[in-house]
């Protein structure tokens, strides 16, 4: 997650009141076409199987599919308004050796 992402979720999650054990949740849909659609949510907790993300105080739950669509991107979220639009990056890796 970017830096901003990490503040945009912290926020929406203390506003939205959904608990100390809660976060947004991100779960996936393969839409047959080789694409996946990733659906967001507000959470009281994750479900059973759901990779937990913690990061700066922000908290995430994914799905095993949003979890496989994330490993090797970066969450990222920019202001519209009065909402937010969520993007994915690919990763920098950097080389070693």
């Amino acid at each position: 997650m970017t830096n901003q992402a990490v503040e945009v979720i912290r926020g929406i999650v203390e506003d939205a009141d959904v608990g100390p054990n809660g976060g947004l949740r991100i779960s996936g849909t393969n839409e047959g076409n080789g694409d996946t659609a990733l659906d967001f949510e507000l959470a009281e907790e994750a479900q059973t199987g759901d990779a937990v993300v913690r990061e700066g105080g922000a908290v995430l739950f994914l799905d095993e599919t949003a979890a496989a669509v994330l490993a090797d991107k970066t969450l990222d979220v920019h202001a519209h308004g009065d909402h937010f639009h969520f993007s994915l990056d690919e990763q920098d890796v950097e080389a070693t050796g």
